[in-house]
């Protein structure tokens, strides 16, 4: 069975992360997003991959023929980001039965694919995964009757939704599929509007699954991306050429990669991820979902709880919680974020177009681009985000985004007078 990915478009929502060609190149426990999903489609014997990226995206360059990952992968390019549906039709030609369609940080193929093999075996045209949830107004609905799809309502307005099941990212597809798609408008909702047409005329059903599915639209989704690879882990994992200091403390599930190093008093509470060459400074605390990517510096008595800290980042002392740490980051001594609103109201982020985005979490911390600079006495607040390129001076409280390639400072006047 063949599977097709889609890896294009600018990922727009994923700010501030603008270096990377596409979202699933962002590594956690060592790997891209991408690597992750090629892995579990292994899992259950989906070999042949139709991988659909832009233009410039250096994918193929990382990826190669997919061999190291066992499977056989096939690009085709999407010039222009014009939606899942024109990339499925692009890749069409080299479809031949039934594929699996997903997006490139669909890392759990694995938990659903036997379940939707099974009713597709028993004669379905097409098979949907769904989900139960309350809020539903940023998703696709479905309209079933039994296990069988009779339509597909996208981002229905409140009180009108057909029932409470959404769409998950991943489906299961008769090459006949293809059909009703490209009699279908081009736009960026046409993979939706063809399988609400294909339901009206095929068998369609929906399998259901009651596990986390966690999706990447946005840069704090890395969080739950981040906890379901890390829920994979089991036990104390520590490659034979790190070092740790004998008074250090490694308790949970933790995997401790190539040439990482632990120094006296640290503590690593799983489940957590130290990468390679990284280190975990004197007395430092890492816990509660943290993955600290590959060539990291975690310096003395900081604290780092359920974050993302990308490769090549080097921070001092103080508090990060509940954030995302982009690459080649500095951040001097004594820096805090506060990850939770004074209310304990689910955190606000500002879109880069002023849109005010509901992100559902009680605790988020700050999302920083690469190449960041951060002062010492340093603080940010909930749902603070900033951008690449950017400094922020000492001693100073982020209180709003930072726009990329800018400076945010206090100004300080200095004051000296004569003693009487």
């Amino acid at each position: 069975m063949q599977a097709v990915v889609m890896a294009a478009g600018i990922s727009s929502r994923f700010y501030p992360f603008r270096s990377f060609s596409h979202k699933s190149l962002v590594s956690i426990m060592g790997k891209p997003v991408i690597v992750h999903a090629l892995e579990s489609l292994a899992k259950v014997d989906i070999r042949e991959v139709l991988i659909v990226v832009s233009p410039d995206s250096s994918i193929p360059a990382l990826l190669g023929n997919g061999g190291q990952y066992g499977v056989k992968i096939k690009y085709i390019v999407q010039e222009n980001p014009s939606g899942a549906g024109d990339g499925l039709l692009l890749a069409g030609e080299f479809i031949k039965g039934d594929f699996f369609l997903m997006n490139a940080s669909r890392i759990d193929i694995d938990q659903f694919a036997k379940s939707m093999i099974a009713k597709k075996k028993g004669g379905a045209k097409a098979v949907l995964l769904g989900k139960k949830q309350e809020k539903l107004g940023k998703y696709g609905v479905l309209r079933i009757e039994g296990d069988k799809v009779l339509d597909l309502i996208e981002k229905p307005e409140k009180g009108k939704e057909p029932s409470d099941l959404r769409l998950i990212g991943i489906y299961l597809f008769d090459k006949d599929f293809l059909k009703i798609l490209s009699q279908t408008n081009v736009g960026h909702y046409s993979l939706e509007e063809a399988i609400a047409n294909f339901a009206k005329k095929e068998d369609v059903r929906i399998a259901l699954t009651d596990r986390s599915v966690p999706s990447l639209k946005y840069a704090w989704d890395l969080l739950d991306l981040k906890n379901s690879l890390l829920s994979n882990s089991k036990g104390v994992k520590i490659s034979k050429s790190a070092k740790i200091a004998k008074s250090a403390e490694i308790m949970g599930d933790v995997v401790i990669d190539d040439s990482a190093q632990i120094l006296e008093g640290a503590i690593i509470k799983g489940s957590c991820y130290i990468g390679k060459k990284s280190m975990v400074g004197t007395n430092a605390i890492v816990r509660d979902g943290t993955s600290i990517e590959e060539n990291c510096v975690i310096g003395a008595n900081m604290e780092i709880k359920n974050s993302l800290v990308m490769k090549n980042t080097k921070v001092h002392s103080g508090f990060i919680g509940d954030s995302v740490i982009g690459e080649s980051v500095r951040i001097g001594a004594d820096f805090h974020i506060g990850n939770k609103r004074l209310d304990r109201k689910s955190v606000i982020v500002t879109s880069p177009e002023g849109l005010q985005v509901d992100t559902g979490l009680e605790a988020l911390g700050v999302i920083i681009g690469n190449n960041v600079r951060i002062g010492i006495k340093s603080s940010a607040m909930p749902g603070i985000i900033i951008g690449e390129n950017s400094v922020v001076g000492p001693s100073t409280t982020v209180l709003k985004n930072v726009p990329p390639d800018s400076k945010y400072y206090t100004k300080f006047q200095e004051v000296v007078t004569k003693n009487k």
